[in-house]
């Protein structure tokens, strides 16, 4: 399940805590979701998240963030990186790119989403 709201004045499709993981056709699924409802961006908390995300050799991670690009979907992951993300050179590299751009951040609470939301 998932709910709507305004975040910065941002339309944001939010993932709820409790909800199943989000494996490669849930991710699309939500795209599709904040696509039809002409949201802005989609914020999933880290550990609704399929661990292959975290590893970024399994590819999953690529993945998810290509299609993400191609749906025009901004993604905001909620939360403290579990392992291996968290202990990867890698995975930090990737976490400050992204966190630069515009289209994918890497953020520890709902709030520090809307704050950055607020700053444009």
């Amino acid at each position: 399940m998932s709910r709507l709201e305004t975040l910065g004045g941002v339309g944001v499709l939010v993932v709820e805590a409790g909800d199943p993981v989000v494996d490669a056709r849930g991710a699309r699924d939500l795209m599709g979701e904040a696509f039809m409802g002409d949201l802005q961006m989609i914020a999933i908390p880290v550990d609704r998240i399929d661990p292959a995300f975290w590893d970024l050799r399994s590819g999953f991670a690529g993945d998810v963030l290509q299609v993400s690009v191609n749906y025009r979907a901004r993604l905001a992951f909620i939360g403290e990186l579990p392992e291996p993300a968290a202990s990867s050179n890698a995975f930090a590299a990737l976490v400050r790119e992204s966190n630069a751009g515009t289209q994918h951040w890497f953020l520890p609470t709902l709030d520090a989403l809307r704050e950055r939301l607020e700053r444009g």
